[in-house]
């Protein structure tokens, strides 16, 4: 067998595998998050002040990224740098998800299932991602393994939205949620079919590798050498992590928001066409892999961040038809924005640590961190509609330590 072809069925055997495992990590991330405001909110009638404090602990987990990234850096599970770490925090996420369903009734127990999933989660997306940072040799390789991230994401990000339109007659009902969330196991299916086949090269062919990578990056002018930037850019660009994810301040109360504010028939028809998200989140990431080719990442962020910001301020004020469309051209331009920005931080690795890159990617983490909580802190004292308003203020913020990044 040549090596061009071991190396095709290589690469096609994970990307498989990273379609299926984003496309359950997002269903959970969709669910929790979107649908579980409703059912706290609107449902259950859960003390807001409790929960905010609850996702305060569970989302800390999300700051362990450079911990974790190091962990997998440094050690090896049967000669393999990251395949085992994937496999065992898969496995985890689906089993703890499962166990979770039955809990929402007590918000204790619920939170504690949310810190361990969070755990597994954060686990999961950094040992991938170092996967990936380890096996592609160049850019384009790169690339590559990340739009079947996007691909998975995209798909998994959908699947909630049919199960709720299908499912849910009756919002307020409470077995009406009991049925989502168990049909919500059956997207765990494909990751638990797939995390064993995901393949690694073993210990000396992982060093070809990289030596590979390295020589690449030397090559291309758009990958970046460690020396040669300086530490007011790192910083600048942790900031501008930080606060382009800020708009998360608004997050876990917006799906309340919308079902007050267009009622619940309105708000299952929204539902209905947050079903066909996936076609706009694909045909985004292929348009955003498309554009990265001929412009450069940031020049893009400059863009559409002002855009996104003057859209999240019109949710606020126009009807149901309206928002409908301004929420779909949003969607797609965040998924272009997001999949530039990741591409553009990916240019901060050092040699064939990824820790340097979790550190930097964990600021995005961060931000959920302190503006998801204190959101849904804040919509038990202000109305969303303010909330959303300071999401697109602070999503522009980011811009100004942009400005000073020369790269």
């Amino acid at each position: 067998m040549s090596k061009g072809y071991e190396a095709k069925s290589y690469y096609t055997a994970n990307y498989i595998s990273y379609t299926f495992i984003y496309l359950a990590y997002s269903s959970i991330f969709v669910i929790l998050n979107n649908y579980f405001p409703i059912l706290f909110f609107e449902v259950l009638n859960i003390n807001r002040i409790i929960l905010a404090f609850i996702q305060f602990l569970a989302y800390s987990v999300l700051l362990l990224r450079p911990l974790f990234a190091s962990i997998t850096d440094k050690y090896k599970i049967n000669g393999y740098q990251r395949k085992y770490y994937i496999i065992f925090s898969g496995y985890s996420l689906a089993i703890l998800y499962i166990f979770m369903g039955f809990t929402f009734n007590s918000i204790l127990i619920f939170g504690s299932f949310l810190f361990l999933i969070y755990m597994s989660c954060t686990m999961l997306d950094v040992s991938t991602k170092s996967l990936i940072l380890d096996i592609s040799p160049n850019s384009e390789t790169k690339k590559k393994n990340f739009f079947f991230i996007f691909v998975g994401q995209a798909l998994g990000g959908s699947l909630p939205f049919f199960l709720y339109f299908f499912l849910i007659n009756d919002v307020y009902s409470i077995n009406s949620w009991k049925t989502l969330i168990f049909c919500s196991y059956f997207f765990l299916i494909p990751l638990l079919c797939t995390l064993p086949f995901i393949r690694e090269n073993n210990q000396h062919d992982t060093e070809n590798v990289i030596k590979k990578s390295i020589n690449s990056n030397i090559s291309h002018n758009n990958e970046l050498n460690f020396p040669k930037y300086t530490r007011t850019t790192l910083v600048l660009l942790c900031v501008f992590i930080f606060l382009a994810f800020s708009d998360s301040i608004f997050a876990y109360a917006f799906f309340p928001f919308l079902l007050n504010k267009f009622g619940q028939d309105s708000f299952s028809l929204f539902n209905f066409f947050l079903i066909f998200c996936f076609l706009i989140s694909i045909t985004s990431s292929s348009i955003g892999s498309f554009v990265i080719k001929k412009t450069k990442p940031k020049k893009i962020i400059f863009i559409l961040t002002p855009v996104i910001g003057i859209i999240y301020i019109l949710f606020t004020i126009v009807p149901f038809g309206f928002f409908t469309i301004l929420y779909f051209v949003g969607w797609s331009l965040g998924t272009i924005g997001n999949l530039n920005i990741t591409v553009y931080i990916m240019k901060f690795k050092k040699g064939n640590k990824s820790v340097f890159f979790h550190l930097i990617a964990s600021f995005r983490h961060l931000s959920i961190f302190i503006f998801l909580p204190l959101g849904t802190l804040l919509s038990n004292f202000i109305a969303t509609e303010h909330l959303i308003i300071a999401g697109a203020i602070l999503l522009n913020l980011s811009l100004l330590p942009l400005i000073f990044i020369k790269l």
